[in-house]
């Protein structure tokens, strides 16, 4: 586990790799990291946005439908999907620490990435 032992500064560039690689690979408009608090890890956006409340909001949303699974008979939500207007907002669960949340548009390839997310996935844990 060589990323364990990677500096911060080190780890954050990882890091924007992996995000860099999801964002181009899907030609997405943006991707984040985030904590499950809300709080902002690392971001690749297109259009400057007030990330705080945009991870909280994310965070909020994604804790929501987790214990909406759990009252449907303890189902686990694997993706939150939120379409505004002509973009669309998808919010994945990393793990217990953190969540991915990636904003594509009509000229999106999500299905470039979508076989890759489990290892995208996997990277940023090992992080994080």
């Amino acid at each position: 586990m060589v990323e364990l032992e990677l500096s911060k500064t080190e780890k954050v560039k990882k890091l924007n790799q992996i995000l860099t690689q999801i964002k181009e690979n899907g030609n997405l408009l943006g991707v984040l990291v985030a904590y499950r608090d809300g709080g902002l890890i690392a971001e690749n956006f297109n259009e400057k946005i007030d990330f705080e409340n945009f991870t909280s909001m994310c965070a909020s949303v994604l804790e929501s439908a987790i214990g909406l699974g759990r009252t449907m008979g303890d189902r686990k939500a694997s993706k939150i999907i939120a379409e505004l207007g002509t973009q669309t907002i998808i919010i994945m669960e990393c793990d217990e620490k953190t969540f991915l949340v990636l904003n594509l548009n009509y000229d999106s390839k999500f299905s470039n990435i979508s076989e890759k997310m489990e290892d995208y996935i996997r990277k940023i844990i090992f992080l994080y």
